[in-house]
């Protein structure tokens, strides 16, 4: 059974990368002037579940590689949203996480991390160190990813316990 899951891991990585070169080779050719041009970008929005096994090994080993090519970077426009299969309860403030309450923080984690860093350069890491330990299943660890990438915590931390981290998914959904 693990090796189908690996497979189809493989899979999906393969039309994703068969897409996006799909997408990007149209996009650099008819447009050749200003790449750094958002309007230009090729709009990418990944959307994913923080404690996603697959979600996890997706982007630390493959959506990762867009940042190690700085040609490929410049004319992709990311984002990033950590709700791809979160439910909203009947109140519109509540959330179901398939992975459960640890996913539901970790989803406000990382959504405040991308409001708090607007830069996809800045939230990037931080949210690719968080799923690095989900990886490992380590995620229980995620607050030493502030020590690590010596960012400050308070906003994060001042985010999700506020309750401003709800609007906050609610406007990444």
């Amino acid at each position: 059974m693990a090796s189908s899951s690996y497979s189809s891991t493989k899979a999906l990585s393969l039309v994703f990368y068969i897409t996006l070169f799909c997408f990007l080779s149209g996009s650099v050719s008819a447009s050749r002037t200003s790449p750094s041009d958002v309007n230009s970008k090729v709009k990418l929005g990944l959307y994913y579940e923080s404690l996603c096994p697959y979600s996890a090994n997706f982007i630390i080993n493959y959506l990762v590689k867009i940042f190690e090519d700085v040609d490929l970077l410049s004319i992709v426009d990311l984002h990033l949203s950590p709700w791809g299969n979160a439910k909203i309860r009947a109140n519109n403030s509540t959330f179901d996480c398939q992975h459960g309450p640890s996913e539901c923080l970790l989803n406000t984690v990382e959504a405040c991390a991308i409001d708090s860093w607007p830069e996809l350069n800045k939230h990037f890491p931080f949210i690719y160190c968080i799923e690095s330990l989900v990886y490992e299943h380590k995620y229980s660890q995620w607050e030493t990813c502030f020590d690590k990438l010596e960012l400050d915590p308070k906003p994060i931390v001042d985010c999700y316990t506020s309750g401003y981290g709800t609007q906050v998914s609610l406007a990444l959904l």
